[in-house]
């Protein structure tokens, strides 16, 4: 027995091939231990080539530190001292000192000693002279000199130091190359020999108990397999004989297990493609009565019901009233048959669809009532009520019968509780659609009202004052009679017909202008580029009416503002910058939005003559509106005049899409505002 075994254990493919792997294994370490060997010995070589040659481009910024007279002397030593120090400090960094060998006869210390000795006794000497004499001096003339005379030689021993860097890393890369090459020539050997023991030993028993695995798989459970051994495979093949006589048992079995499966696979197929046709069908057209019959006659003839119907409470949209139906075998316009209809009595919207064996259902006794609830156990010629609702609110009912002499399947109850929950998202979903619309509707005539009347009503409504008053002066003027009271108690005086007249004018002159504003704020669009292309329009729009230097300064994060709120920002913009090109009289202005601790401020600042007694006047409304804007945003405005002089106007609020405080945002003005910004300050 103890020979058996260890006549197996010599035979064993395992072993065989593990020896051949070890093999392979130690020499693939071989290479990598001497790639990791040459890699440590060669760390930080590129780092000191690198640091070299930066040694070159360094003198020759001294040199041209030391011919530019462009700056001031003082100026142009002290770049020259620093410039210098900069190369001293390249020149002994550990980058390039921790790569130099430590015997002193190398030829990489060699050539490092010469750039050094050279730079010392050299270079920074012409460099200390020049720092150290007068400037246009002769001493600071020929120490100039003899840098930039000596500097192209003192490049190239700089260049040969990086030559023998570059050489020292070659050859240990060579060395190393030399190494893989034997590693990989001998891996190549052994993987050879590797291949003629599995192909003796392992390939050919694989053949023929894949052979044997192939009958099996063809339903062929007689072969059995000649190769038996000592070995790993040879074991394979006594317990592939006796796995086939296994699976003859159970072929059978298994055989009526997948026909099942199939059964219930292809069902649910089928349901799926009922909930996507379902699904494509509410979605490409708005619901309405032709849409919902065909989803049921499609429910109807999927499932083989006898009688499917929806019965909504409210049809909305949908025609409601009387039972709405027809017959699988006739038109629509034949009406519902009572078999169907009776299904949603008392809904104020049936539709419903029937099959050929209708007749039979709520004909027979002791059929339930429309009205009954479902029965969990159901049988034949009963009624399976599902409920349509959807988040909270309920549609309606989805009733269904089945054919004569059957029963619902368990599985159509799951499928048909999905397609009411279609039925009622699409009913919600037109639901909302409608009533967005309308407070769509309603808030566009809120806000026509609201700006007529900030702007013409009032403008109106003054100048009926003024009509008034006009009468009253004229009454008074050519003694048609006496004043009116409400005339007279305008003033301890009557007013000067030709003055009331030219307030008139300026009255019907700000309607008239209020009446442009209001249209252009009609045709006014925020499109899809958002607010920060819409104000840098609106300042070229300014900019272009009027001779006033305008700067914008956007700072706001994208899609901080919601749409109103971007409304509301760009016409107090507009309204600002209005009132700063018909009173201030200024030469500059400027237009800034940002965000300070949690708020968003909008600030119009210009270097004017302050606040006009005009804007104050009557006919004058445009710092109210500002006002009713800043409130209606939840913030507040403020007009202040500053110590050198102008109007800034401020408004303050915090949006509703901003919760916590934004730092750091990103300067986001058009190119032209940052490079007119970066030249102001230079």
């Amino acid at each position: 027995m103890a020979a058996a075994t260890d006549a197996n254990r010599r035979r064993s493919i395992q072993l065989v091939v593990g020896l051949l792997m070890a093999a392979i294994v130690m020499l693939a370490v071989t290479g990598m231990l001497s790639s990791m060997v040459i890699a440590q010995v060669n760390q930080g070589m590129a780092t000191a080539v690198n640091q070299s040659g930066t040694l070159r481009m360094q003198s020759y910024r001294v040199g041209m530190a030391l011919a530019d007279v462009r700056p001031a002397p003082a100026e142009r030593r002290r770049r020259v001292t620093a410039l210098a120090a900069e190369f001293e400090q390249r020149l002994t960094s550990p980058r390039l000192t921790d790569a130099l060998p430590a015997t002193a006869s190398d030829p990489v210390e060699l050539a490092y000693e010469r750039v050094r000795w050279r730079w010392v006794h050299e270079m920074r000497r012409a460099v200390d002279a020049f720092a150290a004499s007068v400037p246009g001096s002769a001493e600071a003339v020929a120490a100039r000199a003899a840098y930039l005379d000596g500097v192209d030689d003192f490049v190239g021993d700089i260049h040969g130091l990086v030559r023998v860097l570059e050489e020292r890393a070659e050859r240990r890369i060579d060395l190393l190359r030399l190494i893989q090459g034997v590693a990989l020539a001998l891996t190549f050997g052994i993987v050879l020999v590797t291949m003629f023991v599995v192909q003796r030993r392992v390939v050919r028993p694989l053949g023929v108990l894949l052979d044997c695995a192939d009958r099996v798989r063809r339903g062929d459970f007689s072969g059995r397999t000649p190769f038996t051994g000592g070995d790993e495979l040879g074991r394979l093949g006594a317990a592939m004989n006796l796995m086939t006589q296994g699976l003859y048992e159970i072929y059978n079995e298994l055989e009526a297990r997948v026909a099942a499966k199939t059964r219930d696979l292809a069902r649910s197929n089928h349901s799926l493609e009922l909930l996507y046709r379902t699904s494509r069908t509410l979605n490409e057209s708005p619901v309405s009565e032709p849409v919902l019959r065909r989803v049921l006659a499609d429910v109807l003839d999927e499932l083989r019901l006898a009688a499917v119907a929806l019965c909504l409470r409210d049809g909305g949209d949908l025609p409601g009233g009387a039972c709405i139906g027809a017959a699988a075998d006739a038109p629509a316009a034949a009406g519902c048959p009572d078999s169907a209809c009776r299904l949603c009595d008392g809904a104020a919207l049936s539709i419903a669809v029937t099959g050929p064996g209708a007749a039979q259902v709520g004909g027979a006794p002791g059929h339930p009532s429309a009205g009954a609830e479902p029965d969990t156990g159901m049988a034949a010629g009963q009624v399976y009520a599902v409920p349509v609702a959807d988040q909270g609110r309920r549609f309606g009912t989805l009733r269904v019968v089945p054919s004569p002499g059957q029963a619902l399947a368990n599985w159509q109850r799951p499928l048909l509780e999905s397609l009411a929950g279609q039925l009622a998202t699409a009913l919600n979903l037109q639901s909302r659609m409608r009533e967005s619309r309308r407070l769509i509707l309603h808030e566009e005539r809120s806000i026509l009202a609201r700006e007529l009347h900030d702007s013409l009503a009032q403008s109106l409504s003054y100048l009926k004052i003024q009509a008034a008053r006009l009468d009253a002066a004229l009454r008074a003027e050519y003694g048609s009679g006496p004043p009116s009271h409400a005339a007279a108690s305008d003033g301890p005086r009557h007013s000067n017909p030709a003055e009331v007249l030219a307030e008139m004018r300026t009255g019907i002159s700000s309607a008239y202008r209020q009446l442009r504003e209001l249209l252009t704020t009609f045709r006014l669009k925020m499109d899809g580029r958002g607010l920060a292309d819409a104000l840098a329009d609106t300042v070229q729009e300014f900019r272009d009416r009027s001779d006033v230097d305008i700067g914008l300064e956007d700072r706001l994060p994208v899609a901080l503002l919601s749409p109103n709120e971007e409304v509301h920002v760009l016409q107090i913009v507009r309204e600002a910058l209005s009132n700063v090109i018909r009173h201030a009289r200024a030469a500059h202005c400027r237009v800034g939005l940002g965000v300070d601790d949690g708020q968003v401020e909008v600030a119009v600042e210009d270097d004017g003559c302050g606040p006009p007694a005009a804007l104050a006047g009557r006919g004058h409304y445009g710092m109210t509106i500002m006002r009713e804007r800043a409130a209606s945003l939840g913030g507040s405005i403020e007009i202040e005049s500053p110590a050198g002089g102008g109007l800034a106007v401020r408004v303050r609020f915090r949006p509703r899409g901003l919760a916590t405080p934004v730092l750091d945002l990103p300067d986001r003005r058009p190119v032209t505002e940052r490079r007119r910004a970066g030249l102001e300050d230079a």
